[in-house]
């Protein structure tokens, strides 16, 4: 799927649905106690989700989590630095990030 975003006199500007998805896992990167699913996974493939309507994406991110972290402050720090990252990277706007924990890594004794 490809989203083209602009169309001026100098041309037009088209964006790949798979990058503004790279955007938002190399953003998930940033987050201290977001876990990272294997490579190429099936979990990594479907744990992000993008929707876009016209120039508004709407994102929902499924993460698993480090044990000892606050929940709410993690996914706050995903909210917004998807957010930021996206509108930085590229001209669309970011209606909405839902985060959805659906994992928890707890520490192998």
């Amino acid at each position: 799927m490809k989203v083209v975003n602009r169309f001026d006199e100098s041309g037009r500007l088209v964006y790949s649905s798979e990058i503004i998805r790279d955007i938002v896992d190399c953003a998930l990167n940033e987050v201290e106690g977001v876990v990272k699913y294997p490579v190429n996974s099936k979990q990594a493939r479907d744990s992000i989700k993008i929707e876009y309507v016209e120039d508004e994406v709407y994102v929902d991110v499924y993460v698993k989590l480090a044990y000892n972290v606050e929940v709410s402050d993690v996914a706050s720090g995903i909210q917004s630095t998807v957010k930021n990252t996206i509108e930085n990277m590229t001209e669309f706007k970011v209606k909405d990030v839902n985060v959805h924990v659906i994992e928890v890594e707890f520490e192998e004794n």
